[in-house]
């Protein structure tokens, strides 16, 4: 079975800043594992947004769930992910584990706590 090859690239206009949470309706406070949840979302979102794919013939494209998962899959095989479990964390329905954050830092090139810090990065 032969292994394909992909790059992911972040491609950004100026440098990712962290934004702040985003403003809630609510006047309830969020509790520590909803905050983690739409930051880690919010940044994953934007990585993704902004992230094109190289591919074997030298074509990009967007980046998609599928391709991360499998790139992930690929890159980290002791790390269990999904397109599924994915999405949930790009949609704040889950947080992530550490060694998913790790291997997510890795393969967009940013330290593990942009995933986790609310406040403006560098």
């Amino acid at each position: 079975m032969e292994a394909t090859v992909m790059s992911i690239n972040v491609v950004m206009d100026s440098q990712v800043d962290g934004g702040d949470l985003p403003d809630q309706d609510s006047d309830e406070a969020l509790t520590p594992r909803q905050a983690a949840a739409v930051i880690f979302s919010g940044r994953l979102s934007d990585l993704i947004a902004e992230s094109v794919v190289s591919t074997e013939d030298g074509t990009t494209r967007s980046l998609t769930l599928y391709a991360l998962a499998q790139h992930l899959e690929l890159a980290y095989p002791d790390v269990p992910v999904s397109q599924s479990g994915l999405y949930r964390l790009m949609h704040g329905e889950a947080i992530p584990r550490l060694d998913l954050i790790i291997a997510l830092a890795r393969v967009f090139d940013v330290p593990p706590e942009f995933f986790v810090t609310g406040g403006k990065e560098g």
